[in-house]
């Protein structure tokens, strides 16, 4: 195995991963591309002012692009020989589409994305699209085990794949260097209907006025629901896919994604406030502010137990940062009469994990860290938290309109209004 991957960003080469003998791992970006104004850095973590970096945001940067599922690792490892823990050789084999702009290419496979051949794609039959998702239901431990010809690398512990979507509406895989464009989600055991928690809470968020990826639902000539995101990190111009750069949290700051919740050493709300200040553009650190505070409020207001530092965003261009819209939102409501728990927060609120025991009060106070005037952030606030039931009422009309009279969408919808209640919004 080679000891360097080459990096390309929409398919210009911008730099050299190189790892040692010893599996010591380093980026050095290409002298020529860090000396242009337009440049844009692989990482927040590994700016362009310095040359080279070292193992810990390199190695951080590279994990963040894998699965965080252990069971797909380990058949990521078993398919192509290599250790499961070891990024660099993973992504030497499944580097070629990934998220954000960023291809990993060992010497001699140089990126296709400028070639004439870009678009070159093979269809999926529905029989063949319905036996892709029932594997992966089948196999949810490691993301099924069909192995066909896909080298695109997907983050997260969910299990899902990453298709290309046609002009007629179909599903296919890519065969040269054109991008995946839609990242599939079947429902999968122990929550087999959060194909319908997510497709709620992403279009509850979005009735509040909040910026949320594109999405819909579909169902498998076999019967499987699947929630399907449109990537936000694609963009088709002129008649070509470009892919657009971004990291998540963790990668900015260095953080591998076993450590992504702040209870286990993950970035918190004060971390991420400082990345937020530090960014050069006022437009940038304002509106960046505004999108992560409206967040913190929805996850409190919907019962968001999962948004830690890798479910946010940003989406890097030159010297500007911008927090992407926001993905894999979903509510612990519906399962609150379940188990009994008191839900915890991904990351505190003032130094509280608790839902129920964060006030207005506490979330005005974070908004002061980013820079945000306190009357706007505690009208914004009241306008989420006394908006939140009226806003799964609409996301159940669409959820209907796609699947028909699901039961799940009256339990989102009574589980949310039950908790507003009890914390006497405006319910």
């Amino acid at each position: 195995m080679s000891s360097e991957l080459f990096a390309y960003l929409d398919g210009e080469a911008i730099g050299v991963v190189e790892q040692s003998a010893g599996g010591a791992l380093s980026f050095t970006y290409d002298d020529d591309y860090r000396s242009r104004r337009d440049a844009t850095p692989l990482s927040l973590s590994m700016p362009l002012v310095r040359a080279v970096h070292k193992n810990k945001p390199v190695r951080a940067f590279l994990q963040g692009l894998l699965p965080d599922s252990p069971g797909r690792l380990a058949e990521l490892g078993r398919e192509y020989r290599v250790s499961a823990s070891n990024p660099f050789a993973l992504l030497s084999h499944i580097g070629r589409d990934a998220a954000g702009a960023v291809q990993l290419l060992p010497p001699g496979e140089a990126s296709a994305d400028a070639a004439e051949r870009h678009g070159d794609v093979r269809e999926l039959s529905d029989a063949d699209f319905a036996e892709l998702v029932a594997d992966l239901v089948r196999n949810g431990d490691t993301w099924g085990r069909r192995t066909d010809d896909a080298r695109w690398s997907l983050p997260g512990a969910q299990p899902k794949v990453a298709l290309f979507r046609t002009e007629q509406e179909r599903w296919a895989v890519p065969q040269d260097s054109t991008p995946t464009t839609r990242i599939l989600k079947p429902a999968v055991a122990p929550y087999p209907d959060h194909h319908i928690n997510e497709f709620m809470t992403m279009a509850a968020a979005r009735e509040l006025g909040l910026h949320v990826a594109d999405d819909f639902l579909v169902t498998t000539e076999r019967g499987h629901a699947v929630f399907v995101s449109t990537r936000y990190d694609r963009r088709l111009e002129d008649g070509r896919w470009h892919r657009l750069h971004q990291e998540d949290l963790c990668q900015s700051l260095s953080v591998p994604p076993d450590k992504k919740y702040q209870l286990e050493g993950g970035p918190g709300v004060a971390a991420i406030a400082r990345l937020i200040n530090s960014l050069p553009d006022a437009e940038d650190r304002r509106g960046n502010a505004t999108q992560f505070y409206e967040a913190l409020v929805f996850s409190v207001a919907s019962l968001g137990t999962d948004a830690h530092a890798k479910n946010y965003s940003l989406l890097l261009r030159r010297d500007r940062a911008a927090l992407a819209p926001l993905y894999d939102l979903g509510s612990y409501a519906p399962y609150l009469a379940a188990d009994g728990a008191n839900p915890k927060l991904a990351m505190s609120i003032e130094g509280e994990y608790s839902v129920g025991r964060i006030s207005l009060d506490s979330l005005v106070r974070v908004a002061a860290r980013v820079g945000l005037d306190r009357d706007w952030a505690e009208a914004r606030a009241r306008e989420i938290t006394d908006g939140i039931v009226i806003a799964y009422a609409a996301a159940a009309d669409a959820a209907r309109a796609q699947l028909g009279d699901d039961p799940f969408v009256r339990r989102m919808v009574d589980s949310i209004h039950e908790y507003a209640s009890s914390r006497g919004w405006n319910a």
